[in-house]
């Protein structure tokens, strides 16, 4: 006797596409929410994470978001939170109250166009229990509008729920090929759109089941233990519990028949934990057709009557055929033809009603409405495309005219940009320019200095102490000749000491050893004289500057002050250097005659331009203040 076991979706596919979450962590964090609104989510979570796991536990987490959510208007987050409890009543047997509550949401979300995807979930879990309610027809088109509406949402998750639900159906009504192109469809969805693998255990299963009824023994063992594998991996008990049943199946169609009721007894205490009784009445009727075959009949008879019993009670019908079959067998076994006669009759009267929709006509006949309704989508979003084109022309043609309005000013501000980053790049050449000329300049003096110091300093230093040994040696002729050779000496060494002032000024190492401040200082220490006194104010400078900076600034001093020795006659020099935030400001003022600012051809001759370059290559700023008969101030700024 052929069997068919009717896998279902609830525990690989879950109530909703979400990861499965950390139980452990939401309970935790859930303890601890203040918010409301986060604790009404990780409540919702729950009740998704334990929909198959653990009914009871996804029902209480539910009604308690329920709970909270009792006063609200969040009608979104009230329809996902139904949406778990009416999986509870369809895992429970009561997928007459699942329903109930489906069709009142349903009605809800055909008003709201941005929750498609959920309104799939719903027409697929109304499919769902109409399959349970033995309405496998109903089902099946409810199954098909799902598909639509996920493939609307390109909800792939969805989507391959709807494929596999098909599948299911089409086995209910023995439709078996038609069945496996249908899971062959959800796998390749699966693989393509990388969804998480958990969700091949139920297309393996039912796989499998399909390939028994058929008769391919070695291909159904094949997916039932791939089914158990994936279960196991997943911690699936109702998937693992389906893969038992199916590899029994098949254990069976090979006459293992002690195997195949040791594997459904396996599967007992795991549809314990389950507590379907739709698919414990499964089992119960395919281990009475092995006791049956086993010679056990009244163990048999005893499971026979045991599912027809739970049958009964729960309203199963769609399982009465396969009990009536088991019954039989034992009946058939212990010679009661009368009985079994009579079982055979009213489950072939049971087939006549189940099919009478179920021939291929009639399934090619909902497949056909299916691709035309998907078809007449497809025109109507090409129609839309049309239009829309129409109105992309007209916007195109306002566009390119506009274009042409501003083709001109795009060219005039590039013509615009183009002439500013050409004045910056002059710029930046000039500044190079400035600064490779300063750094000759400064290499240059330094060069001299060395040569002055190092060369001819060195020269007339030791020919001063030849004549200084010279003179112990010799005897003068007179008085008058021995002053003459001191003189010479004393020439000597004044010129000695020149050479040494010039060198110095030309590289200063004043400003080698110490900073800025005190380099002034130590300047000014030496040219200060009776004649002209010169006075230092340094604020700020005891930390050193960049080197390039003090060079620069030190050298402007310097010209600063040549000028006020060799133009100005002034008998008084202030010199100020302040640091502060903003960079190094200094004064040079003097009680000279001044000079006509305004005459800019004398600012060659006194070193102005020199002045004003040097300031420029710091980014700084000077300013002159002169008039003749009233002495000179210079102002100066370096930013830092």
């Amino acid at each position: 006797m052929k069997q068919i076991f009717f896998s279902i979706l609830i525990l690989c596919f879950a109530v909703s596409s979400q990861a499965q979450v950390n139980t452990d962590s939401l309970k935790k964090n859930i303890a601890v929410e203040n918010n409301q609104s986060k604790k009404i989510e990780g409540l919702l979570q729950l009740a998704t994470s334990y929909a198959n796991l653990n009914p009871d536990s996804s029902f209480r987490y539910a009604n308690a978001a329920l709970e909270l959510l009792k006063n609200s208007n969040d009608s979104l987050r009230i329809i996902k939170a139904e949406l778990n409890v009416s999986y509870y009543y369809y895992n429970t047997g009561n997928p007459e109250k699942g329903l109930q509550i489906a069709q009142k949401n349903i009605n809800w979300l055909l008003g709201q166009p941005k929750q498609a995807s959920l309104l799939a979930e719903y027409y697929s879990f109304s499919g769902l229990c109409n399959m349970k309610m033995d309405k496998q027809k109903v089902a099946l088109d409810l199954f098909y509008i799902a598909l639509q509406k996920a493939e609307l949402a390109n909800d792939h998750t969805t989507m391959a729920k709807a494929y596999v639900n098909m599948g299911w159906a089409m086995m209910e009504l023995h439709q078996f090929e038609n069945a496996i192109s249908k899971f062959h469809t959800a796998t390749a969805l699966i693989k393509e759109k990388n969804l998480p693998e958990k969700y091949l255990v139920t297309v393996y299963n039912n796989l499998g089941s399909c390939y028994g009824s058929l008769n391919k023994t070695d291909s159904a063992y094949m997916y039932a233990q791939m089914g158990i594998a994936a279960a196991k991996k997943f911690g699936n008990i109702s998937g693992e519990a389906n893969g038992l049943f199916i590899l029994g199946t098949a254990q069976r169609n090979k006459g293992q028949y002690n195997e195949a009721l040791e594997t459904f007894l396996k599967a007992q205490p795991l549809r314990q934990k389950v507590n379907d009784p739709f698919f414990t009445v499964s089992d119960l009727a395919e281990m009475s057709s092995l006791y049956a075959k086993l010679g056990r009949t009244k163990e048999g008879i005893a499971t026979g009557e045991e599912a027809l019993k739970i049958a009964e009670k729960e309203n199963i019908d769609a399982k009465l055929p396969m009990i009536y079959s088991s019954l039989a067998e034992n009946y058939d076994a212990n010679q009661e033809f009368e009985k079994s006669a009579a079982l055979y009759r009213k489950m072939n009267q049971l087939k006549d009603s189940m099919y009478a929709d179920a021939n291929p006509k009639a399934l090619a006949e909902m497949q056909t409405k299916y691709e035309t309704e998907k078809s007449d989508r497809l025109i109507e979003q090409q129609r839309s495309k049309i239009v829309l084109q129409n109105y992309l022309f007209v916007g195109i043609g306002g566009l390119v005219l506009m274009a042409g309005l501003l083709l001109s000013s795009i060219y005039k501000r590039n013509k615009l940009r183009q002439e500013t980053l050409m004045k910056t790049e002059l710029m930046k050449q000039q500044e190079a320019a400035v600064k490779a000329v300063m750094e000759a300049e400064e290499n240059e003096r330094q060069r001299i200095a060395k040569d002055l110091h190092d060369g001819l300093g060195q020269m007339m230093s030791a020919t001063k102490m030849n004549l200084s040994a010279l003179e112990s040696e010799m005897s003068f002729a007179s008085a008058e000749q021995k002053n003459s050779f001191a003189k010479i000496i004393n020439l000597l060494d004044e010129s000695c000491r020149e050479v040494r002032t010039v060198s110095h000024i030309m590289m200063p190492n004043a400003l080698l050893r110490n900073n800025l401040g005190i380099a002034i200082q130590e300047f000014a220490d030496k040219i200060s004289s009776k004649n002209l006194r010169v006075h230092v104010s340094a604020e700020g400078l005891q930390e050193r500057l960049d080197s390039n900076v003090e060079i620069v600034l030190y050298r402007v001093i310097q010209e600063c002050v040549n000028n006020v020795i060799k133009h100005s006659d002034a008998t008084t020099l202030d010199i100020s250097l302040i640091r502060d935030k903003d960079g190094v400001s200094g004064t040079i003022e003097d009680n000279g005659k001044g000079f006509d600012i305004t005459d800019t051809d004398k600012y060659d001759g006194i070193g102005l331009k020199n002045i004003i370059t040097r300031i420029g290559y710091l980014k700084g700023t000077v300013d002159f203040d002169s008039a003749p008969g009233r002495g000179t101030l210079i102002a100066l700024h370096v930013p830092l």
